[in-house]
């Protein structure tokens, strides 16, 4: 009895630690991304002319890390929902929720690159390879968790919960896979179609009746 306890609490523990690496893994991303944003000389600047210019193109280079940026916030808001029905973890599920959490900390080194050269197909393709990467393995994080041989998730999520939290998981690699096909007519399109996730993702409570994963509108009440 006691050696059950013990293992209850060694399990919850790892779901607890997991989830503040995760939120480190966000944080620090998200920080990265903004620290690798050039601070550009602009002693130069003499009449209100050239000073519009100037701001033009930096708006331009941070055009590009506001939609990665967004990006990233919309793979953390899932992950709250998604981890808020997780009951415990076990190795199986952390090795894929590491695998999520290393695709996540790429982000910025790709991002980095587009900042310098936005034009350049063969960096956007990348990134879009790595935000499929991202999908796959959180898809593959809450396949493991529903799977009832070792069910991970809380009595209370349905599958038919489950099974709309999967189609909603394959929404960006989607779009990254849209995007790499778009880059190659104009690269520009490209940050056009990651516009689409956190569209989506604001535009999903209008299109299904789900207050947040697991509980439909009304349940929890």
């Amino acid at each position: 009895m006691e050696t059950n306890s013990s293992n209850n609490l060694e399990v919850q523990e790892w779901r607890t630690r997991l989830r503040f690496l995760a939120d480190i893994i966000f944080v620090t991303a998200m920080t990265i991304m903004i620290l690798n944003v050039d601070i550009p000389e602009f002693g130069h600047i003499t009449d209100a002319k050239q000073l519009t210019t100037f701001l033009l193109k930096q708006l331009n280079k941070m055009w590009v890390f506001f939609i990665v940026f967004m990006v990233i916030s919309v793979y953390w808001m899932k992950h709250l929902e998604h981890f808020s029905v997780i009951r415990i973890v076990n190795q199986t599920f952390i090795w894929f929720q590491l695998l999520f959490l290393m695709s996540i900390m790429l982000i910025p080194f790709w991002n980095t690159y587009i900042e310098q050269f936005p034009d350049n197909i063969a960096i956007k393709i990348l990134l879009s390879i790595n935000m499929v990467l991202v999908g796959l393995f959180s898809f593959l994080s809450m396949n493991y968790a529903a799977n009832p041989k070792h069910r991970l998730l809380l009595e209370n999520v349905t599958d038919h919960s489950v099974r709309e939290a999967k189609r909603q998981i394959l929404t960006e690699p989607a779009i990254a896979i849209l995007a790499a096909g778009l880059v190659f007519i104009d690269p520009i399109l490209w940050d056009v179609a990651f516009i689409l996730v956190p569209l989506l993702f604001m535009a999903r409570k209008k299109l299904i009746n789900v207050k947040y994963f697991g509980f439909k509108k009304g349940a929890n009440k």
